[in-house]
């Protein structure tokens, strides 16, 4: 073809493209028009019209963008009334067609909402729909899903700006959007993912969508209960996967689709009829009581969940921590901090959620010391409910044991704190005790239980050599008091922690044991936490996102060796 007859051909369908156009606007206002006036039957024949066409086809792209661009210029006539024509048109299938037809329908969803901010509510939840993990009824996943979330993520970004009161009605549907906790592994790590990248641009939802993240992983988190044994047998039998919160939104393979094809948990009824129901707080809300019910949770694959989800929560914690000031990182860490204080910590025996918290505290000099003060304050405060300062022990104690990145400094600092108040507790209720009792004096019991398991990790912190000779700090020397007063807190703690304080004492020489008592008094387990064997960092066995937590954290080095320390000596 000759580049004269060509730029013809080009000219002639810029010319039809344009008369349809015209054609299309006319019947549009005509048909809104009449109905206003009271004949209602052209406006239902288009709403019919757009209702029976999703035009789901690359071949329907040039009709479809000839409609967006028709209701665009008839924005400002789209009022409440025409809610039908307005819900058919937030039905069609946008995302899957070029990057053209994309940026027209996103101005019309902004001409809307400026027009009617009435929509709002019905615009957002078209968009955040997208979220929502789906696959054909042959179980097939998009190829270019990462390229439809992209295109919703441009969507929200250019409209959430042009609503002031969009922020609460946002989360509003973000939150009533979150996947149910037995809904498959695919359906979380796709929702999560995408609620994480909106925060990128839309900052100010940051403390909220956190602490919703948050609520939803305890919610996993507290199935994951049984025999240890047995969990971690479930830990080793888990997939690795390879998911990363910004993968390139050109390839192939979605986070979804990889997680996906690997997972063994995936539940058939992840499927997608091609329709969505907006819905609405109250809506959520009738479903919810009017339809009790219990459902079975696969502890595998609870744990998976877990660990695809913390794993992504860690990529964008990290990514925003490269990318802030200083002000927004110490921001961050303020939030997360009222997260752990008024959520984590009143969680039963949480298994992996901390360490979300245990990473980010990692991530700055100043945030150890601010996080042991905060649980030093929660333990030392008379004011607080036992329940409270029982947990904190428990989190001081594995904390210290195990965050590789505290410094001696900070090791003494806390230790000194604990000793200090075990000492005057020993003096204000010694004189009065007859036999050691456990549910009476839970606090001071789960304060020396910790004492006890930082002192098993961290005795080398505890020694300093002058001379050539190691010596003790002066900070450990309330230990020899405790162990040996009346409260006998040896026959009280956790047998396991006890016995191994023991050994480790004995090799180093550390002190001596004035009373040796065979008799073991029982623990009352009374309200929720007690002084049984609960360390909140155990070993973190989340294949997944374990390279986060691997570089810092201490694991058990064993023993020390006796003719060592003889020669130490």
């Amino acid at each position: 073809m000759t580049p004269l007859k060509k730029k013809k051909n080009v000219d002639m369908d810029t010319i039809k493209f344009k008369q349809e156009f015209t054609i299309m606007c006319t019947v549009t206002f005509k048909a809104i028009t009449e109905k206003n006036k009271g004949d209602s039957t052209k406006y239902n024949e288009l709403v019919d019209e757009i209702n029976r066409n999703h035009f789901h086809d690359a071949s329907d792209t040039r009709k479809l963008r000839l409609w967006i661009m028709t209701f665009s210029r008839a924005t400002s006539l789209l009022d409440e009334s025409c809610s039908a024509l307005v819900n058919a048109i937030l039905k069609l299938d946008w995302t899957g067609h070029d990057n053209n037809l994309v940026v027209i329908y996103v101005m019309f969803l902004a001409n809307l909402i400026s027009s009617h901010s009435d929509y709002m509510p019905k615009v957002l939840g078209m968009l955040v729909n997208h979220f929502v993990f789906r696959v054909d009824k042959n179980g097939t996943i998009p190829l270019n899903l990462e390229n439809i979330h992209g295109r919703v993520h441009y969507a929200l970004k250019n409209i959430f700006p042009m609503v002031p009161s969009g922020a609460e009605e946002l989360f509003g549907i973000l939150s009533r959007g979150f996947p149910h906790k037995s809904e498959s592994l695919p359906a979380q790590v796709t929702y999560l993912k995408n609620l994480l990248q909106l925060l990128e641009y839309i900052p100010c939802l940051q403390s909220q969508i956190l602490e919703l993240i948050f609520d939803r992983l305890i919610e996993l988190d507290t199935e994951v209960q049984g025999k240890i044994e047995e969990i971690e047998d479930m830990e080793d039998a888990s997939t690795k996967y390879e998911l990363s919160l910004h993968s390139d939104q050109g390839s192939q393979s979605s986070c979804a689709s990889s997680v996906y094809s690997k997972s063994r948990f995936n539940s058939p009824t992840d499927s997608y009829d091609g329709d969505f129901d907006y819905g609405s707080e109250e809506d959520a809300l009738d479903i919810e009581d009017s339809a009790p019910s219990i459902v079975a949770l696969d502890i595998g694959e609870m744990i998976e969940k877990l660990d695809c989800m913390i794993k992504l929560v860690f990529d964008y914690l990290k990514w925003f921590f490269d990318k802030g000031t200083k002000n927004e990182r110490d921001d961050l860490f303020d939030i997360l901090l009222t997260i752990f204080e008024e959520n984590i910590l009143y969680t039963f025996k949480s298994r992996y959620i901390q360490f979300i918290i245990f990473w980010y505290v990692s991530m700055d000099k100043s945030y150890p010391r601010q996080f042991l003060s905060l649980l030093l304050n929660k333990i030392l405060n008379d004011k607080e409910p036992d329940i409270i300062r029982e947990a904190a022990s428990q989190y001081i104690g594995s904390f210290v044991g195990r965050a590789n990145y505290l410094s001696s400094t900070e090791i003494r600092l806390c230790i000194q704190a604990l000793l200090l108040w075990t000492e005057r507790y020993i003096e204000s209720y010694e004189p009065t005790l007859q036999l050691p009792d456990p549910l009476k004096h839970m606090k001071f019991y789960s304060i020396v239980q910790s004492l006890m398991y930082i002192f098993c990790f961290r005795w080398k912190d505890l020694r300093e050599v002058t001379g050539g000779i190691p010596r003790w700090c002066y900070e450990v020397v309330g230990y020899h008091k405790i162990i040996n007063s009346s409260f006998r807190p040896l026959q009280v703690c956790s047998r396991n922690t006890s016995d191994m304080f023991q050994a480790i004492v004995e090799a180093l020489q550390f002190m001596n044991f004035e009373k040796q008592y065979s008799k073991r008094f029982g623990i009352i387990e009374q309200g929720i936490l007690n002084i049984s064997e609960y360390f909140p960092f155990d070993p973190f066995r989340l294949k997944t996102s374990q390279p986060y937590i691997e570089p810092i954290y201490r694991d058990w080095a064993g023993m020390p060796d006796k003719n060592q320390v003889a020669m130490e000596e």
